[in-house]
């Protein structure tokens, strides 16, 4: 952690927050110690004093930590409401209206998918989805595309810690299956929810990447009923959703 720190309770605290949200998986208290180069009794101090403010949580098993839902709330809070999200939200609105399907934009939290932002189409029979709803990331096409380009180590930690719960008959829920479906993703660039999550939807998904091209930062998907979108039209769209994403990955970089 950076010297500026040490004059401030609260940025100490912030630091912290940061460093636990940047590690690709959730950490023990020695793990944080080593990273964050502070004396384990300074670190226990300050991991009991965000516990108690509900902005970080111990995991089932005692020993690792994560973010609160506190601190995802806040997080959420800070992408809907900074500059980029009226840019995002006419973004959003011009692929709607261009496709003439609802569109969404989303984060990755935990082990599911939430809507940052989401347009509703004019089209009638449609689903709809309000922002800051969340969706199981194993079934959704959002979900698939943040897992499918999660560096290897990082995604299997998450996978083994998934509940791959059955939602329709199309869910996958054998690991290797998901497996195998996720490198077909990483390969192609894009992910269908082929009636995964709920039955009569379609969803293709694409990602938003860094400028380094290698991290997702979000991902944005165009969400339909099967009579309108399916396997066999859905690669049509991938043109003007590629396009949009490089469009959303500006405002967020």
């Amino acid at each position: 952690m950076d010297d500026s720190t040490e004059s401030s309770p609260a940025l100490k605290a912030f630091s912290l927050l940061e460093t636990i949200a940047a590690m690709d998986h959730a950490p023990t208290l020695a793990e944080l110690t080593e990273t964050a180069n502070l004396p384990k009794p300074t670190l226990h101090r300050w991991l009991t004093m965000l516990e108690g403010a509900e902005l970080v949580r111990r995991m089932p098993d005692g020993r690792r930590y994560e973010l609160a839902a506190r601190s995802t709330a806040l997080a959420f809070a800070i992408l809907s409401n900074n500059p980029g999200s009226t840019q995002r939200h006419q973004i959003l609105q011009r692929v709607a209206r261009d496709l003439g399907e609802s569109c969404n934009l989303t984060v990755l939290q935990g082990s599911e998918v939430m809507y940052l932002d989401r347009v509703e189409a004019a089209a009638p029979l449609r689903v709809a989805f309000q922002k800051g709803s969340r969706v199981p990331a194993h079934c959704s096409a959002s979900g698939k595309i943040f897992l499918a380009m999660m560096p290897p180590g990082k995604r299997s930690r998450l996978l083994g810690t998934l509940n791959l719960e059955r939602h329709t008959a199309n869910t996958l829920t054998d690991p290797e299956a998901l497996d195998a479906e996720l490198g077909r993703i990483r390969r192609q660039g894009y992910a269908f929810d082929d009636e995964e999550y709920l039955s009569g939807l379609f969803c293709i998904a694409v990602p938003i990447l860094d400028r380094t091209g290698r991290d997702c930062l979000a991902a944005l998907a165009l969400q339909a009923p099967v009579v309108r979108l399916s396997r066999d039209n859905a690669a049509e769209r991938l043109p003007a959703l590629r396009s949009a994403a490089e469009a959303l990955a500006a405002t967020l970089t």
